[in-house]
């Protein structure tokens, strides 16, 4: 709590005696221009013109994955329901993966939230390029997923990714702080959180400091 507070103290504005989870932000930069994009179709994928379509075989096949992930590890995967605490109602299942000293993925939810994506349209007038298509970001509504994962190092968290290809991802990471702390894997826990998206399944709250 000293560091972070020496690093980051002008930028609070309260007193702060502890801290019960860490969040970072991330992104895959390689897919978060219209140009790189292009990229990514023409050389990689091997199509020489960028659509709607292409991008959206891209996402249902990420959506396929998923379901086929799930379906073969057994694991539950469920809509989000309106009005239902994630965290409440996964933790029987983290319960269970904690019983048996097992680690990965217990639980997956859908939902239907706004992200970034790509309008493809095609140019007003003749270019020299017959392929040209013209990229623009927008915000739209598509499948998210909440991978609630244990692991040994980092303890409880949540994975979300957005399913539109190729969306910018919502890399929202917290970590619990004492799950970190108490770990013996504490010292491997500052590489595993450059992995994007991750977001803590629990919250322990600390003590409050003395009064007198």
């Amino acid at each position: 709590m000293d560091v972070f507070t020496k690093l980051f103290g002008n930028l609070l504005a309260f007193v702060y005696h502890c801290f019960d989870r860490i969040v970072i932000h991330g992104y895959l930069s390689a897919l978060s221009r219209p140009e790189q994009v292009v990229h990514f179709v023409r050389k990689v994928v091997g199509v020489p013109v960028v659509s709607k379509e292409i991008l959206s075989q891209r996402t249902a096949d990420y959506q396929n994955w998923v379901e086929a992930y799930a379906r073969n590890h057994h694991t539950p995967i469920e809509w989000a329901e309106k009005g239902v605490r994630k965290e409440d109602h996964v933790r029987p299942w983290l319960r269970r993966m904690a019983n048996k000293n097992a680690y990965g993925v217990y639980f997956i939810f859908k939902s239907m939230e706004q992200g970034p994506s790509f309008r493809i349209s095609v140019p007003k007038y003749p270019t020299q390029d017959p392929h040209h298509r013209i990229l623009a970001r927008q915000r739209s509504r598509y499948t998210h997923y909440y991978f609630y994962i244990r692991d040994e190092a980092l303890g409880p968290m949540v994975m979300r990714v957005g399913s539109f290809f190729p969306s910018k991802p919502l890399t929202i990471s917290t970590v619990t702080a004492s799950s970190s702390r108490n770990s013996p894997a504490r010292r491997s826990a500052s590489a595993r959180t450059t992995t994007p998206s991750w977001r803590s399944t629990t919250s322990q709250r600390c003590k409050p400091p003395p009064t007198d």
